[in-house]
C-alpha cells in the first residue's frame, strides 16, 4: 500500500517523464514504441498511477536519450 508521500513522488516523477517526452516532441505512443511498452502504461506512469520499476525507468530514460540521474533530478 502506498502512502501519501509515495503518491506525491510518483506524481512528480510522472510529470517529469511527460516533460522530457514532450521536450523530444514524442507522443505517448512514440515513447511506448521506443520502450517496447504500451501507450496506456506510459500514460499511467505519467499520471503517477503506476509504481514503475527502476529498470523500466532506465529503459524510458534511454529511449528519451537522457541519463537516468537527469530524469530523477526534481524536487518533490
Amino acid at each position: 500500500m502506498q502512502n501519501i508521500k509515495d503518491q506525491k513522488f510518483l506524481t512528480v516523477l510522472g510529470s517529469r517523464v511527460k516533460e522530457l517526452r514532450e521536450a523530444k516532441g514524442l507522443t505517448q505512443l512514440d515513447l511506448a514504441t521506443l520502450c517496447d511498452n504500451h501507450a496506456e502504461q506510459i500514460g499511467r506512469i505519467e499520471r503517477g498511477q503506476y509504481n514503475v520499476t527502476i529498470c523500466s525507468l532506465l529503459l524510458i530514460a534511454k529511449s528519451l536519450d537522457v541519463k537516468l540521474k537527469d530524469m530523477l533530478d526534481f524536487k518533490y
